[in-house]
């Protein structure tokens, strides 16, 4: 091990103590504070300024701005800006340009902490629990020399939002001080002057949001302007600093094994960036407008292929395509599912719109509004196309019919041998050759080998079912209806696969959440099984979770300014649910259309929300950058197996590239990010250097590029790192490290096993000076006590004896000599607690044992039990290597006290016809 600390030499008597910790001051990474705050206690002189921090949930030291002097200090500033806050719990603009940049003229675009951050800065407290609340600091002149502050107390609030335009309910507001009641972060109006924040975008601000006044002279859109207006509107958006303070002071990382730690992944979310998609579809056929009109209605993956239906015209490539890249080919088409192109050879030709394609074995069958494909006869409504073609397979039938209405099929499932049918028709027929048809009620199950119906499975529903899910034991229905088989189902059934289908309890006689009172206009497009838990969602813009087995509700999703749910998909761990919102979404919200006050959170959605799988809980670092045509918002989403997220509906727009926003022709897809740890550092390694402890390690690979290092000092990271070592300068005394990699999206791999690393300081050295005596007196027992007075006996320097290289020769005397001679010392230890133990190494000739405050604490080559004035060594030494060798106890540091400490040693002869005798101490202290 190491010996990084230690004074060799150490005269006796003499004073030995640890140095202490480093200061956690927040001057360097290894010497990062909980908060802003704890620095200030700790160092009320600390002036305005960068700092680190780190906290356990934060994971690693980083560096933020504190605000040392208002109020008492120990602000940290987690956002800052003018106009054109996005309010994404993602944060805006870098970190660094919020620490870097904190006031002034050329900071004014806004820059905020992303959401993860700011948590990790509560360390999992509670916004609502800061005594402090949320701090505006908001210019009130437009030269910004001249503030106010404001300061608002979230009420019921757990984890952090930035989503003040939402409308976070407030407990108290104050404005410089003077307080008032209620409100929200929305819009807290006192007096419709200065004493108002209101954070909504707003038509008079050209759509702008920030923390606006509700009038102020002064305000112009000047780029040098404290206060900025959109031309002469009154109301304008200042300048704003926003800073919370956790009163933190003491943390506790989790304790890590000898073995290390393990790896850890993020979240396995799709990115927020659309993937490209060169190719799309657009139009409309008849032109036409709402929902019953867009270009994707449905989408479904074949092998390398993706299939897109709906009421689309052209395929098109690109925003602005040169005429050969502009075809009609109208309501289906395929596109490579890697590349995103336009595979020409799949032309099937239809005379309607497809409502849901579903991929089957070497066929895909497609259900809609068409009466016939390619036109062959009896593929109305549903049909089976060649996948490569779009040929109709020959061997497939299944065309549906009604007797009063125009028939169309709405939803596909396949579970097993058999496709699961809903829409509006009354009559079924199938096989080939086609055999009788079969009356039922706007649901069906056909063969996925010839499409010939089940005429034993036939539930009878009084409106069209919208969205189904087969799995092995349930299908669920979600649609118009309010019976099936003459039984209560408001919208929602759950039908066993058995035949006859019997209704599964539970679900279809809930009075389920949220609800309005004309069920008449009530309806559900989501209706899916994933996991223990059933999603369901429609027309109420919600989104709702219930467990598989009761049917009990575990969460609720309200959007409000929104519209309603219309699909949903699993992918990793993670529901995706789909809307014509681009607003907010309460969760746990129960009522609708108001939302009420018993919501925990309200987030961003932008058309596509995230949801854990298992909790319910919403994930608000997804936040894809989209856009519709018209609003409509996805109306179908599935997987691939490259892991991505293909959605459609009337999708116009993706996320900004290259300086452009990329076109989406109804359809994009969003890619899965990283989240694959990187592989685990090798050989970690030590040593001591003048600088400290120098620790090397072998590279890691990962599967994004080369990873970032972090390096673990007692439980917790100190350093972040490009290369392959690091030299730890604050090291002070004995420490455990370890060694992982994290890459850029967050992944970490598992640690390095501990590398234990000791500093040791000197206390004895192995030349001090001893008191002795070897005079052929019996001194007894009193001798070793602390308190023994050996201000008599003469003094030397170590190795003391003779007859051998002795440093202070001790007379030999004429034989037979004594049998036993006595050594003492003190040494002065200020705080024994700062020690782990003590290595005594001992060089003896014969035999001997070693007292500490008159506590035997070692002995060697002599016999057990009590030891006198003539106990003789069991063996005399006769060789250099067994006289010169030391001996080494380990001793509890325990045994010192506070102040003087005595060292006493008696060393036995073998016998008194002995020719040499010869002893030497040192003993070193383990740090803490």
């Amino acid at each position: 091990m190491a010996v990084l600390i230690g004074a060799a030499g150490l005269a006796v008597p003499g004073t030995a103590s640890a140095a202490p910790p480093p200061p956690a001051d927040g001057t360097s990474a290894d010497k990062a504070a909980p908060s802003c705050w704890a620095i200030k206690q700790q160092t009320p002189s600390s002036a305005d300024g960068v700092y680190w921090l780190q906290t356990p949930a934060l994971i690693a030291p980083q560096q933020f701005y504190c605000d040392m002097t208002t109020d008492g200090g120990g602000w940290v500033l987690i956002g800052r800006g003018r106009q054109g806050w996005e309010f994404d719990y993602n944060g805006q603009r870098t970190p660094a340009e919020v620490r870097n940049t904190p006031a002034g003229t050329g900071a004014f675009a806004p820059a905020a902490l992303p959401g993860d951050m700011v948590n990790g800065l509560l360390n999992g407290g509670r916004v609502d629990a800061l005594t402090d609340g949320i701090r505006l600091r908001r210019a009130s002149n437009a030269a910004g020399s001249t503030w106010q502050e404001v300061r608002w107390r979230l009420s019921n609030r757990d984890k952090w939002s930035w989503t003040f335009d939402g409308g976070h309910p407030l407990s108290s507001t104050s404005f410089d001080g003077a307080s008032s009641n209620g409100g929200n972060t929305r819009d807290v109006n006192v007096n419709n002057g200065v004493r108002r924040v209101f954070t909504y975008e707003w038509q008079n601000h050209n759509y702008q949001k920030g923390f606006s006044y509700g009038s102020l002279g002064g305000g112009s859109n000047s780029a040098t302007n404290y206060l900025w207006q959109n031309g002469t509107e009154g109301n304008p958006i200042p300048f704003t600093q926003v800073f919370i303070r956790p009163k933190i002071t003491t943390v506790a990382h989790p304790a890590i094994p000898d073995g290390g730690t393990a790896a850890s992944t993020v979240t396995p979310l799709v990115s927020n960036l659309t993937a490209p998609t060169p190719w799309g579809v657009t139009g409309v056929v008849g032109g036409g407008s709402g929902e019953q009109n867009i270009e994707v209605q449905s989408l479904a993956v074949l092998g390398d292929t993706l299939y897109v239906g709906g009421k689309f015209e052209y395929v098109q490539r690109g925003a602005n395509p040169v005429p050969a890249d502009r075809v009609r080919q109208p309501y289906l088409a395929a596109f490579d599912v890697s590349t995103g192109e336009w595979k020409p050879g799949f032309r099937p030709v239809l005379n309607g719109q497809v409502w849901d394609i579903q991929a089957a074995d070497d066929k895909i069958v497609i259900g809609g509004e068409f009466t016939n494909a390619n036109g062959e006869t009896d593929t109305g409504g549903l049909a089976a196309l060649d996948p490569a073609t779009g040929a109709v397979v020959p061997t497939w039938r299944a065309p549906i019919a009604h007797t009063s209405s125009t028939p169309l099929v709405r939803t596909l499932d396949r579970e097993g041998d058999w496709i699961y049918v809903g829409g509006q028709f009354n009559r079924i027929s199938g096989g080939v050759p086609i055999g009788a048809q079969i009356t039922l009620g706007r649901a069906a199950r056909v063969r996925v080998s010839d499409g010939r119906p089940d005429g034993t499975w036939k539930p009878n529903f009084d409106g069209v079912p919208m969205e189904l899910d087969a799995t092995a034991e349930r299908v669920y229905f979600g649609g118009h209806f309010t019976t099936v088989n003459g039984n209560p189902a408001r919208k929602v059934a759950v039908i066993t696969t058995s035949a006859p289908p019997t209704q599964v309890a539970g679900l279809n006689d809930q009075n389920w959440l949220p609800s309005t009172t004309n069920v008449q206009t009530q309806y559900r497009q989501i209706i899916r099984e994933f996991g223990d838990n059933v999603w369901i969602g429609g027309s109420e813009h919600d989104f709702q979770m219930y467990t598989k087995s009761g049917f009990n509700r575990v969460r609720g999703n309200i959007g409000v300014q929104g519209g309603d749910f219309q699909t949903a998909v699993e992918l990793n761990g993670v529901v995706y649910g789909a809307c014509h919102c681009d607003d907010f979404i309460h969760l746990d919200a129960s009522t609708w259309p108001d939302p009420g006050t018993n919501w925990t959170e309200v987030n961003q959605i932008s058309f596509i929300g995230a949801w854990d799988a298992e909790t319910g809980d919403y994930l608000p670092n997804f936040n894809p950058s989209i856009d519709s045509r018209a609003g409509a918002g996805p109306w179908e989403m599935i997987k691939d197996d490259n892991g991505c997220l293909w959605f459609g509906g009337d999708m116009s727009r993706g996320g900004w590239t290259n300086g452009a926003y990329q076109w989406l022709g109804g359809f994009g897809r969003l890619c899965s990010t990283d989240a694959q740890a990187p592989a685990t550092p090798t050989g970690l390694t030590t040593a001591t250097t003048p600088g400290g402890n120098q620790l090397t390690w072998g590279a890691a690979t990962d599967n994004a590029g080369a990873p970032r290092y972090e390096v673990l000092r007692d439980d917790h990271v100190i350093a972040t790192v490009g290369g392959t070592s690091y030299t730890d300068t604050s090291a002070y005394g004995t420490h455990r490290y370890f060694v992982r990699a994290i890459d850029t999206a967050g992944n970490r791999s598992a640690s390095t096993p501990v590398l234990r690393v000791e500093s040791t300081t000197n206390l004895v050295a192995s030349n001090a000076t001893w008191r002795w005596v070897y005079d052929g007196v019996d001194q007894g027992t009193a001798w070793r006590a602390p308190g023994f007075d050996d201000s008599s006996w003469p003094t030397g320097a170590a190795k003391l004896g003779f007859g051998d290289d002795e440093d202070t020769v001790i007379p030999a005397g004429t034989t037979p000599r004594p049998m036993t001679a006595y050594f003492r010392s003190t040494i002065e230890v200020a705080d024994p607690a700062s020690y782990q133990e003590l290595t005594i190494d001992l060089v003896r000739d014969d035999g001997a044992v070693i007292y500490i405050n008159g506590t035997e604490v070692g002995r060697d080559n002599l016999p057990a039990g009590d030891v006198s004035y003539g106990t003789a060594a069991v063996i005399g030494l006769q060789t250099n290597t067994e006289e010169r060798t030391p001996v080494r106890f380990t001793v509890p540091a325990t045994a010192l006290v506070a102040g003087t400490n005595t060292i006493a040693v008696e060393m036995h002869q073998a016998n008194a016809w002995s020719a040499d005798l010869g002893f030497s101490l040192s003993m070193n202290a383990t740090v803490n």
